[in-house]
């Protein structure tokens, strides 16, 4: 008995975790309907009334970029009296995204934004909520082929060219421009559309004005400790390289102290530019690490995404089906002012 009580325990714990439902719906049809909050089993008493249910579902929850975003979303939520959930796999995983997603329309949630982490997966399960009569919305990584009613977020590839004007920048000043450089690139997700174009924006802004030879594209599906581990190990086997760009900051989410070779390329000229401007990419930046950043704003992907759904879910317009939130550039002469603006995640 003690044995099966604790295998229904961890059961019930894995269908929250997951939000997969506990029975099927065409087994318990008023269990179903009851925990969709759409009447009651015997249908004699009046239907219960319930505040509207947001999920928020990034594409992992290790990835700290997020925390600004999940606080602003929280907070807008509890304003406007939604219940907001914020759900993901652990670690990049688009297969466990969509099974989360199809547990968010099992149990008709009011709105969904996702974090796509593979369009082309995600694209399926975000236009079966649509068909569903879910109101769904794509933040920090989109997915423009679907039926999804905005993205809310970076203009990624605005970012990506913004890079690309600081490493033509700094390659002109250091007296380089002439030069064929060997330029690797650090991304997250190989399939991740934010990232692809923040990668082509890159290239395009550099094109016709470096001669560039690009020579390795790394990935780390946006986990920290995998970013520093991939950059040492390619600076290891390639010190030759010239310059790297990073579509996402990962690598210096970490102590620094984990990449001393990468440390060493940089302090024998190496340049690099990277996306995000939190407090351990400027602290990194300050080392020596980056030349430039160019920064995203989570806190108001965080709030307009809740907003905006709420209003959509409401029968009101949403203003653009794409809302912008802008871009923080940063370089050695703002460093200090930006670090002073802002709080080290461990102290949120």
């Amino acid at each position: 008995m003690k044995v099966a009580r604790l295998f229904c325990l961890a059961f019930l714990f894995l269908c929250l975790v997951l939000n997969l439902p506990l029975f099927s719906p065409d087994l318990r049809p008023g269990f179903w309907m009851a925990a969709a909050g759409s009447t009651s089993v015997s249908g004699s008493f009046p239907p219960k009334t319930r505040p509207l249910v947001i999920a928020i579902v990034p594409k992992s929850l290790d990835n700290p970029v997020f925390v600004d975003s999940m606080e602003t979303a929280m907070s807008t939520a509890k304003e406007l009296g939604v219940k907001l959930e914020w759900v993901a796999p652990f670690k990049v995983d688009p297969d466990l995204q969509v099974k989360i997603i199809e547990g968010l329309i099992w149990r008709k949630v009011d709105g969904i934004a996702i974090s796509t982490s593979d369009p082309e997966k995600i694209r399926k399960v975000i236009d079966k909520a649509v068909e569903a009569g879910i109101k769904v919305a794509t933040i920090d990584a989109d997915c423009p082929e679907s039926q999804r009613l905005f993205y809310c977020g970076t203009d990624n590839y605005k970012a990506g060219w913004a890079c690309g004007e600081a490493m033509v920048k700094i390659v002109t000043e250091r007296g380089l421009a002439d030069k064929r450089l060997k330029t690797a690139i650090l991304t997250g997700g190989i399939e991740a559309h934010n990232l692809n174009e923040r990668i082509r924006g890159f290239k395009e802004a550099v094109a016709g004005k470096l001669d560039l030879e690009y020579v390795a594209l790394l990935a780390c599906d946006d986990d920290t400790t995998t970013g520093a581990k991939v950059v040492e190990a390619y600076i290891k086997e390639h010190p030759e390289t010239d310059l790297f760009y990073f579509s996402g900051g990962w690598a210096f989410f970490g102590p620094t102290e984990s990449m001393p070779l990468y440390q060493e390329w940089c302090n024998n000229g190496g340049i690099a530019v990277s996306m995000d401007t939190f407090y351990s990419v400027l602290q990194a930046a300050k080392k020596g690490f980056a030349q430039a950043l160019v920064g995203q704003d989570f806190r108001k992907m965080g709030e307009l995404t809740v907003k905006y759904l709420v209003d959509a879910i409401n029968g009101l317009p949403v203003p653009m089906e794409y809302i912008d939130t802008g871009l923080e550039l940063a370089d050695e002469s703002n460093f200090d002012l930006l670090l002073s603006q802002k709080k080290p995640w461990e102290m949120k």
